[in-house]
């Protein structure tokens, strides 16, 4: 149900696979908090260390009060001096990935790095003169994705070539990897990797929900959940358009957890409506895991999405999902259990939606479906496998 026809990337060897190794992973943020690209890095390092693996993190301090050296899970952290300003903060950065990766590359395997920033490109180019093997992951693509960020650093000059000089890309949906293609990468220097997913208990039954819904201060009807920035690319206006039409047809509520510029709309929006008790602004949610074992829907009509963290996770949570068709939902064939969207024409929107709420048989099977789905494809042990076979095959193919 996944279309994985993107060419092969490097040949294939067996060489050396059973050894535990050394990996660095070089990230300009790290958890605590922040947001998905930095979670994807926190949950890699942490299956990489528990399957016995040195990992080790270069990253700067973007909070103070953070320690500049930490252990945790057996992942080591290390957390360089950053400033706020940004045209300080760029130049700063890049000289210091340099420095942390000069002073570690050589101690290292592999360097794995997580986005394209100045920061990760010191790194990299110190790895280059350790002759380390480099790969980077993509965390966004786009108009405001990795390359475009980074084209035109400075006044004159663009740095991607200089970030082309790693072994290879990661792309986590096929449409990222054309990106990297079409940007003057090889086929064989870029490879689709999904991002990975934190493993999750059963979905909840009706009676778990009923309690959740208690704890979480929700009234006891179907609940429809968004989850991510409340901005407009993300489609947020869509189903507050759509919204009035179905709750008049239907007993049910919505809860937007997320923060982001369209809060202070959506504020406003609730004060001047006559159904604001039936919409609830959950605000932002380090952990959203409750809102979605307490939801019967998952709505995420976005426009664009590099891969679509909130969709895999909700249909990991046994959520009926209608979403467009962006990010990873692109890599699926027809049949894969998620509903997709039609946000050009908003009576279709608010019909399909009203399908879902009105039929409770039909949104249980589908969730039931998108959690086994999701499990199947998207665990951290199946992805972490795919990362160490890429690593193998980046060091034999330096040996």
């Amino acid at each position: 149900m996944i279309n994985d026809d993107f060419p092969a990337d490097l040949p294939a060897t067996s060489a050396g696979e059973g050894e535990t190794l050394r990996i660095g992973i070089v990230i300009q943020h790290f958890p605590p908090q922040l947001g998905g690209a930095e979670r994807q890095a926190e949950l890699l390092a942490s299956e990489l260390a528990r399957r016995g693996n040195t990992v080790r993190v270069i990253t700067t301090r973007h909070q103070r009060e953070l320690p500049a050296h930490e252990n945790t899970k057996q992942v080591t952290i290390w957390r360089l001096p950053t400033v706020s300003p940004r045209w300080l903060k760029l130049p700063l950065n890049l000289v210091t990935g340099f420095y942390a990766g000069l002073k570690v590359a050589w101690q290292l395997d592999v360097v794995h790095a997580h986005c394209l920033s100045p920061f990760v490109l010191g790194a990299l180019l110190a790895a280059r003169l350790a002759r380390r093997p480099v790969l980077i992951k993509i965390c966004s693509t786009g108009e405001r994705g990795d390359i475009s960020r980074i084209r035109g650093f400075g006044p004159t000059t663009s740095l991607w070539p200089l970030y082309r000089l790693a072994d290879l890309f990661i792309a986590p949906t096929h449409a990222v990897a054309r990106e990297l293609l079409s940007e003057g990468c090889r086929p064989g220097q870029v490879a689709v990797v999904p991002n990975l997913l934190q493993d999750q208990a059963a979905p909840e039954t009706g009676e778990g929900k009923r309690r959740l819904r208690q704890q979480l201060g929700l009234p006891e009807k179907t609940t429809l959940v968004y989850v991510g920035r409340l901005h407009q690319g993300k489609g947020v206006w869509d189903i507050l358009s759509a919204w009035p039409v179905i709750r008049e047809r239907y007993d049910a509520q919505l809860v937007l957890v997320g923060d982001g510029p369209e809060r202070q709309g959506i504020s406003q929006w609730r004060r001047e409506s006559e159904i604001a008790d039936s919409v609830t602004l959950a605000g932002y949610q380090a952990d959203p895991d409750p809102y979605y074992r307490a939801a019967d829907i998952f709505v995420f009509p976005s426009q664009s999405e590099s891969f679509g963290n909130a969709i895999v996770e909700a249909m990991s949570h046994g959520l009926a999902v209608a979403t467009t068709p962006v990010g990873v939902v692109k890599d699926w064939q027809e049949d894969a259990p998620v509903l997709r969207l039609d946000t050009s024409h908003a009576a279709s929107f608010s019909a399909l939606v009203g399908e879902l709420i009105e039929d409770e048989k039909r949104r249980s099977h589908l969730g039931c479906a998108a959690a086994e789905f999701i499990q199947g494809h998207y665990g951290v042990s199946a992805i972490c496998n795919d990362y160490l076979d890429h690593y193998h095959r980046l060091i034999n193919a330096r040996h």
